[in-house]
């Protein structure tokens, strides 16, 4: 069987998100460090699953560096290549506590909303995640509009309060909370992860990771699930996290509340009808989120994962603008052999990167240069960004997780950079986090807002000011949004 793919703007309207490192700005301090012991046994499992996974990977091959410019803008076709596995209803999860898999044959696009848009609000299944997510709480942050920081007239007002003083606005100078995680705590733990997908190219990965006995989280986007379930079947059965990416790939800051609620809800719930279980991490497209965004999300019972920045540097391949001509292979690879060297040579930390599994030049780029010679490498340790923070596989999701920790971050640790720090909690986040339970059709009026489109580059940013500052001195919107969390006591 042959396979045509389409150019990666023809998929996806994905703009490149400039980050201003003078905005960068220091975090919450530090509160509670996890405790020797369990780092010590977080260590002794890493360096047991390294040892495992080494003498069980395949020899290993990749293209000479020079081909690296064959890869382009345009797509070539190619042999499907087949899943590595695939998997039975009812056969065992690697996931302690979860339930068997649980049979996609009577699954039908029909029951969800239209791929690739934002859902409706109107529908009972979203009425009843909006009647759980405690909206009039939220904090009183104004959407956004589009192209984010290039937009400075109707974004006037989120480019000045952008800062950790203020809303936090990813987007626009690179603020991150105490909620977010963004980097791995441990040098050299490379927290691997895919964006965007399933898509017809997936199974090349997938193949090149079963191989090497690797696990990575893929963050998978509503739409894409739905229309391709054996595939998240196939994740999920091999080992890999699973994490909430949206319905439509929007631009969640501008969306209004219930519309958010919208796209992570419908994403939880065909997670779970696919899978078995609910996702209790998601990272918001094109990183874009504020306040706003992660209350909602944390009261659906969804952590924010982003991606590292260190050294000036944000720690995104760019692999998704090869296909767009905006980027070349070369320049892409050059980001990854950067980062790399980064972590290896001057970062405390390890690492998470950003990269894609939706275009065909994305995982070209992938499966044929820089996964073989970070791997032949042998320096940095490859796996899920759950296992890079600490977590058990069970700890991924809301139905199996055993409620002892929440990790999140506090003050910064990476060195030249505004990544955050790790600290253990007691997980609070279940109240509005049990997994979606609705079924049938969705509504059919249209609720969606603005259209999705990517954040314009960091054009105006507010300098947050020196110096480490405690969780209480905050900005009160923050503050009340771990209140309302149940965090901190007011």
């Amino acid at each position: 069987m042959v396979k045509l793919f389409l150019s990666a703007t023809s998929l996806l309207a994905l703009t490149s998100v400039g980050v201003d490192a003078a905005d960068m700005h220091r975090h919450l301090a530090r509160q509670a460090a996890q405790s020797t012991t369990a780092r010590a046994s977080a260590s002794a499992t890493r360096a047991a699953t390294t040892a495992t996974a080494t003498a069980s990977r395949a020899p290993l091959t990749s293209l000479p560096l020079a081909s690296v410019s064959l890869i382009g803008s345009t797509t070539t076709a190619e042999v499907t290549v087949p899943l590595p596995s695939t998997y039975a209803a009812g056969s065992t999860p690697p996931v302690k506590r979860a339930p068997v898999l649980p049979n996609i044959s009577q699954l039908s696009p029909a029951n969800y909303p239209t791929l690739d848009k934002v859902p409706p609000t109107n529908s009972p299944e979203v009425q009843a995640w909006i009647a759980q997510a405690d909206l009039a709480n939220a904090p009183n942050i104004p959407v956004t509009g589009v192209n984010g920081c290039s937009n400075s007239t109707f974004n006037a007002d989120g480019l000045k309060n952008a800062g950790s003083s203020g809303y936090c606005w990813w987007t626009c100078g690179g603020c991150t909370r105490a909620t977010d995680i963004s980097y791995c705590p441990t040098k050299d733990d490379y927290g691997v992860s895919f964006d965007d997908g399933p898509s017809p190219d997936t199974p090349r990965l997938l193949n090149l990771l079963a191989e090497q006995n690797i696990k990575s989280t893929f963050f998978v986007v509503g739409s894409r699930v739905i229309s391709r379930p054996q595939m998240v079947q196939t994740e999920y059965m091999e080992g890999h996290q699973i994490s909430v990416h949206t319905w439509a790939h929007s631009s969640l800051t501008t969306l209004t509340n219930e519309q958010i609620v919208a796209e992570l809800g419908w994403t939880k719930k065909v997670i779970y009808d696919v899978t078995g279980v609910t996702p209790n991490t998601f990272r918001p497209p094109f990183g874009d989120i504020d306040d706003r965004v992660r209350y909602i999300a944390m009261k659906m019972g969804l952590r924010p994962i982003i991606w590292t920045r260190a050294n000036d540097q944000v720690f995104d391949t760019k692999d998704y603008q090869i296909g767009a001509g905006t980027v070349t292979a070369a320049q892409a690879l050059t980001n990854v052999q950067n980062f790399f060297s980064l972590a290896q040579n001057t970062l405390s930390n390890g690492i998470i990167v950003l990269s894609h599994d939706l275009y065909q030049q994305s995982v070209d780029l992938a499966v044929n240069f820089y996964l073989p010679s970070v791997i032949s490498a042998g320096v940095l340790k490859l796996q899920t960004i759950n296992s890079c923070i600490g977590e058990d596989l069970n700890n991924a999701y809301i139905e199996t997780n055993d409620n002892t920790t929440a990790v999140i971050q506090s003050t910064s640790t990476v060195a030249g950079s505004t990544g955050t720090g790790f600290v253990a909690i007691a997980a609070s986040t279940t109240t509005s986090g049990s997994r979606a339970t609705s079924t049938g059709r969705s509504g059919t009026t249209n609720g969606s807002g603005p259209s999705s489109t990517g954040t314009g580059s960091a054009s105006a940013t507010t300098t947050a000011g020196s110096g480490a500052s405690t969780l209480t001195s905050t900005h009160g919107l923050f503050t009340t949004f771990l209140v309302a969390l149940g965090f901190i006591v007011a």
